[in-house]
């Protein structure tokens, strides 16, 4: 069945999965600020409006957000532009990773303005978002679900629904997150000891990927080692660092302790731009 959606964010994500859902024959109702977005967007067959409440009037009944962090989550949902400001029953589903407190805090105050949340987070990265392949992590009533079901199934090739409480997705979409943290540390240091005993990486990626040492990481190894060599702020491993601190502060609001986690935090941090730097200056050239 052929519906109106309502799309925010347009963005490394956001696009790639709205053009799925025009690809699946939907009409999609997009806003993004970004100029450069929204002309990428228009190309992709998504009908551009200029606030997220005219998406959410455009909608038949669901609207999706895809945006970077909680602040705008909030802001797009319940701001002065914001989905609620249309005044009728909807329900959105939050993609953007947060926190399973934030979530719960955020669901309550859209339920006041009769507005249904659900939280659908993501894995997969740009190239997963464009080809239709997510891994996607869904906690919502199971009629909810079900009524979702055909538009996530455009969008990702492996969906979970993980629970109906809102906020236990967030919860999957962190262990998720902090697996591939503490597993990319590990990657970089096996680096660090083969290149100290004049092991090449490529051969080392290709032991690894055929070894106990395999990971996705390891697999997609081309795609993760750029976010290093070419750190852009704001952008994927910033993402990851604001994943990591959603983690610390559930376990700290839990009492329950996380200390790998921590510590691979702090390695992101610190630790491995200094490495970046010695290799650089071992190679002879300027670290960025």
């Amino acid at each position: 069945m052929t519906e109106s959606i309502g799309f925010i964010g347009l963005g490394a994500m956001g696009l790639g999965m709205a053009g799925n859902l025009v690809k699946g024959g939907h009409e999609v109702h997009g806003y993004d600020p970004s100029p450069e977005r929204r002309e990428k967007a228009a190309e992709a067959g998504i009908r551009l409006v200029d606030s997220p409440r005219e998406a959410a009037r455009a909608s038949s009944g669901v609207v999706l957000s895809v945006v970077r962090d909680a602040a705008q989550t909030r802001e797009v949902l319940l701001g002065e532009h914001g989905v609620v400001r249309e005044g009728r029953p909807l329900t959105v589903v939050v993609a953007s990773t947060l926190d399973p407190s934030t979530m719960r805090a955020l669901a309550a105050e859209l339920g006041g303005h009769g507005v249904t949340a659900v939280d659908a987070t993501m894995s997969g990265g740009p190239w997963g978002a464009e080809a239709g392949a997510l891994t996607l992590m869904v906690s919502a009533a199971p009629e909810v679900f079900g009524r979702l079901r055909p538009l996530l199934d455009l969008m990702g090739r492996n969906i979970f629904h993980v629970g109906e409480e809102v906020g236990t997705a967030q919860a999957a979409k962190l262990a998720v997150q902090l697996t591939f943290g503490v597993n990319m540390m590990g990657v970089y240091e096996a680096i660090r000891l083969a290149d100290e005993f004049g092991v090449g990486e490529d051969q080392l990626m290709e032991m690894l990927s055929v070894s106990v040492g395999g990971s996705w990481v390891v697999d997609n190894w081309r795609r993760v080692k750029p976010w290093w060599e070419h750190y852009v702020p704001g952008e994927d491993l910033d993402i990851l660092l604001k994943d990591m601190r959603s983690v610390q502060r559930e376990a700290d609001s839990g009492d329950f302790p996380m200390p790998v986690t921590a510590l691979a935090f702090q390695l992101m941090r610190h630790v491995w731009p200094a490495w970046a730097a010695l290799k650089a200056a071992r190679a002879g050239e300027a670290p960025e």
